[in-house]
């Protein structure tokens, strides 16, 4: 079913009152043809493009690092972009870091939904009413935005953000999740339904101490190693601390290492363009092509998903927690 809300005022608030009524597109009385005729291609091809993806199941693939200052949203965009461009995929880039999420400002657009107007209609989060919320950026890659006040972050449940990932995944190629670096319920959801986990770390004491513990809490709530790539961001060749020494440490291998550019990097965060747009040929910007290349080559074997446990995720964790004590 698509529902299409005609008035003749058009100011913003009532178009969001609208949609979040239950709405799927709002026009402006008198109708002309021409919208008339955009909003029916519309839903044609949205039909067509639900019948694409259906049962294709598309890959989930969550950006994190339980350590703040990593670089996970310049991983997440720029991956996303690679993953439009040399792999023809459909992406979407969810901004799961709720409070303080960076990912329309690494895009440098300002949509008009959110994250938040999709857990005010969770009964009807089907894939029409989702696709109003993305916003479609040059590059070709979907954002669906962080809420746009941080109190609205505690109106969104993990339930939601998995039956959120769920639709999602009927509807792209690979979803991309930049998710909080606080282990807290809804990022457990959405590392538990990801199949990857790209977790960043940086080649000091500190990230790789945070790291380690990190990998321990995988293991001891049953996440597989087979599902975590392991990446080293800012990575200088001449660093004290080896790559094989990080392999040595983690137990696990280096998925790969992104090039320490910062000036680059920050250049393009404070633009507002992709590493592609600004500087394509540097080694930082390769980086992110060798990495999309890798996940789909080295991932044709797709992880397992992971056995539906009895017990929520965060019961798992204090059952280990009172097991220790």
């Amino acid at each position: 079913m698509y529902l299409l809300a005609l008035s003749e005022k058009s100011d913003a608030d009532l178009i969001l009152k609208a949609l979040r009524a239950g709405a799927h597109d709002f026009l402006c009385k008198p109708v002309k043809e021409n919208d008339l005729r955009a909003a029916t291609e519309k839903i044609f091809k949205l039909k067509a493009a639900r019948k694409e993806h259906h049962g294709s199941g598309g890959k989930i693939v969550s950006v994190f690092s339980n350590k703040g200052g990593n670089g996970t949203t310049t991983i997440a965009v720029n991956l996303a972009d690679a993953l439009v461009r040399y792999h023809g995929k459909k992406v979407v880039v969810v901004d799961l870091a709720l409070a303080y999420g960076d990912v329309t400002l690494f895009f440098n657009v300002n949509p008009t939904y959110s994250i938040l107007d999709l857990a005010k209609n969770a009964e009807k989060a089907d894939y029409d009413f989702l696709h109003t919320l993305l916003l479609k950026h040059s590059s070709g890659v979907y954002i669906l935005a962080d809420p746009p006040m941080i109190e609205d972050a505690d109106s969104i449940s993990a339930i939601q953000v998995k039956e959120m990932l769920s639709t999602l995944r009927s509807m792209f190629d690979v979803i991309i999740v930049d998710v909080s670096h606080q282990f807290e319920e809804r990022t457990l959801t959405a590392l538990e339904v990801s199949d990857i986990i790209l977790l960043v770390t940086l080649l000091n004491l500190p990230s790789m101490k945070n790291t380690q513990k990190c990998l321990e809490l995988f293991r001891r709530i049953g996440f597989r190693d087979e599902k975590i790539r392991l990446i080293l961001n800012r990575f200088l060749p001449s660093d004290e601390i080896s790559q094989e020494k990080v392999e040595g440490i983690m137990k696990i291998p280096v998925f790969i290492a992104v090039p320490n550019d910062y000036p680059t990097v920050i250049s393009s965060v404070n633009r507002g363009k992709l590493l592609r747009e600004i500087a394509p040929d540097k080694e930082v910007t390769k980086s992110f092509r060798q990495m999309a290349h890798l996940l789909f080559r080295a991932d044709t074997q797709k992880a397992k998903p992971e056995t539906a446990p009895k017990r929520s995720i965060m019961g798992r964790i204090f059952s280990l927690e009172r097991s220790t004590k």
